[in-house]
């Protein structure tokens, strides 16, 4: 008896620790508020008029979302991860990201406090994890993105199939990589993705690069398979900035930016090199170039107020049967309180005009259109102006 009295406690002891090494967590972003969009066109291609509109809006300052992640101890420094996400509109209740039930991530891997974490599933780029967070996105959310998301610093894209590499911090420095397979029989080239980037952290000064690339090669030329890589219902090609490239054959993004905290600004800068190259089956023809470049800063003026400005500029490169170059100078201005840790109140405005040449989704030249940022996805303006306000709230879970 007196055996088990002292063995008892030692296995509830154990126990506890199991415990306290595993853990799984319910989490999630709800946010909804009424938005205006100026000249938001209607029709079809070539046969649209615009009109303003009026809805509530969901995900202007996060997107909405719930998800699950667990981590489990596995013996000295080794754990096993996972993430399951899932994208919704508030405004309907309809699931996001083409009615996938964890379509904003899906993955599952191992890890070691020593030499990183190696994840399988559906997950953002290499360029998403290392760029993004010294992005005016992380700051402002989708009303920060540059035109249509084009260099995709809003993380619109997810690589399905795909396997990442991320470092831990070595003196501020960390690294990843990650590669989709394309599941086409015969071929590991055949509409994969792959992506690598870098990060340096210390103290006030954050700097983070990028690189992108995805083949889309297709049994016809019809066939639009990037739009299909990067989820069609997400947009990544549904503004009108870009949408008369989804079929060429390969989409190469390089991407780079950094922060510096004077406390209580923080002043970023970006910049970032979008190519379209055309191929044997291809729709689009030729080679196509975007160049992005953009300045923002966010002030907090106290503890529960955060003012944000911040500036793009877009100019596309020289395309076959367009005279001008299309330019895109985009404007963002935005105020957040902090209702609490978790309630937050916002209100964000974009403007952007558009001028020179583009193509629409038919790869017909047309005059450039505005498309605000990625919250213009889908919404596109039928002239060379947009304006969107947004008044709404965010909470996290």
């Amino acid at each position: 008896m007196k055996k088990q009295w002292i063995t008892a406690p030692v296995l509830l002891s154990f126990a506890g620790i199991a415990a306290a090494q595993s853990s799984v967590e319910l989490y999630g972003i709800v946010d909804a508020g009424i938005a205006y969009r100026s000249n938001e066109r209607t029709g079809s291609p070539g046969a649209s008029t615009g009109h303003s509109n009026v809805a509530v809006a969901s995900g202007n300052l996060s997107g909405s979302r719930w998800g699950i992640k667990g981590k489990e101890q596995l013996g000295a420094d080794w754990f096993a991860l996972f993430l399951l996400e899932d994208g919704f509109d508030v405004s309907t209740g309809k699931i996001q990201q083409n009615g996938g039930l964890f379509g904003r991530q899906a993955f599952v891997g191992i890890g070691s406090t020593q030499s990183g974490t190696l994840t399988l599933g559906r997950q953002y780029t290499s360029l998403n994890d290392f760029v993004g967070p010294v992005a005016p996105v992380n700051y402002i959310g989708g009303f920060g993105a540059h035109p249509g998301d084009i260099d995709d610093l809003d993380q619109t894209a997810r690589v399905n199939n795909s396997i990442k590499y991320t470092s831990v911090t070595y003196a501020g420095f960390t690294f990843g990589a990650l590669y989709g397979f394309g599941g086409q029989p015969g071929s590991l080239k055949q509409q994969n993705t792959w992506s690598v980037g870098a990060a340096y952290g210390n103290g006030p000064l954050h700097a983070g690069v990028g690189y992108e690339r995805s083949d889309n090669s297709k049994s016809g030329a019809k066939d639009v398979t990037l739009g299909k890589w990067s989820s069609t219902d997400d947009g990544l090609f549904n503004s009108s900035i870009n949408e008369g490239y989804a079929s060429a054959q390969s989409q190469q993004i390089i991407a780079a930016g950094a922060t510096y905290d004077f406390d209580p600004v923080v002043v970023g800068v970006n910049y970032g090199n979008v190519q379209y190259r055309s191929g044997a089956d291809s729709l689009f023809t030729g080679h196509a170039t975007f160049n992005i470049a953009g300045v923002f800063a966010q002030w907090t003026v106290r503890q529960a107020l955060q003012l944000f400005a911040g500036y793009s500029y877009t100019r596309g490169g020289e395309v076959d049967g367009v005279d001008e170059r299309a330019q895109y100078h985009n404007v963002t201005l935005g105020a957040q309180y902090a209702l609490s840790k978790r309630s937050t109140v916002y209100l964000i405005g974009g403007y952007q005009h558009a001028s020179g040449g583009t193509l629409d989704a038919l790869g017909n030249p047309v005059p450039a259109t505005a498309s605000v940022s990625d919250k213009g996805n889908g919404h596109s303006s039928n002239t060379q102006s947009q304006a969107i306000l947004s008044i709404g709230m965010r909470h996290r879970f």
